[in-house]
């Protein structure tokens, strides 16, 4: 058995509810996984001798620093659990503008808690493994589980969002003319958003081959001005500019 614990930090707890949401598959999870800890669903944790730990969200106050440094103490792997605690996620809109306007673009006018500069988790501590997305994707948390528990290495996808649009005969929304962030960004979703018409918006960060200029420069053809190709790159704190 794989003994876990969950933590949360800033973040919109969407990676936990994620994780509650796998349903019948979770009745199979816990066959190979011993739940420790996970506040948010267990009255009693312990977070002592882990063999994983998954935490969500990004560091954003000095007291959720320390927690973070000590409990990666605690696990033998760490597991970065979605587009905050991958990149820091939104919350970096804090370190690409102006306060108030970061809070009025993404949180309603209502300010986050934030006094340390929003980071992904590696920034401070040793990540092993990567679950990325806006929520993560459920088909890799499974994949991740199911190695660790072989003990057999695990690897993330290293193609672009647009090869999934091809497997699935996706109309180009990027040759329609919409800012789509496919071209660089990390594969692995299945194509989600643009399988519904909807433009990738990059929650999985750019891969490794990502072609960073010919994609601005794509942008650019179709009247985008670099201000707002910005905006497009600097959303989740994940792709390289």
């Amino acid at each position: 058995m794989i003994r876990a614990g969950l933590i949360s930090f800033s973040s919109c707890a969407g990676c936990f509810v994620e994780f509650l949401n796998m349903e019948e598959d979770l009745l199979d999870l816990v066959k190979i996984v011993d739940v420790r800890a996970f506040p948010i669903a267990l009255e009693e944790n312990d977070f002592e001798n882990l063999d994983v730990l998954f935490v969500e969200g990004c560091p954003t106050t000095p007291y959720q620093l320390e927690e973070l440094l000590h409990l990666r103490e605690k696990a033998r792997y760490l597991v970065a659990l979605g587009t905050c605690a991958c990149y820091g996620g939104v919350f970096t809109l804090i370190k690409n503008h102006t306060f108030k306007d970061a809070v009025d673009m993404q949180y309603g006018g209502t300010p986050p808690v934030v006094s340390i500069p929003p980071q992904g988790l590696s920034y401070y501590v040793k990540v092993d493994y990567h679950l990325y997305g806006c929520p993560f994707e459920l088909s890799e948390l499974r994949a991740l589980v199911t190695a660790l528990a072989m003990g057999k290495p695990y690897r993330q996808p290293e193609y672009d969002v647009c090869a999934e649009c091809v497997l699935r005969d996706n109309d180009c929304l990027l040759n329609k003319g919409v800012p789509c962030m496919g071209p660089v960004i990390r594969g692995g979703c299945r194509a989600r958003c643009p399988s519904s018409g909807q433009a990738c918006t990059g929650c999985r960060g750019t891969y490794s081959d990502a072609n960073i200029d010919s994609h601005r420069a794509i942008l650019l053809e179709w009247g985008l001005t670099p201000e707002e190709i910005d905006e497009l790159y600097a959303k989740y704190g994940g792709v390289e500019r």
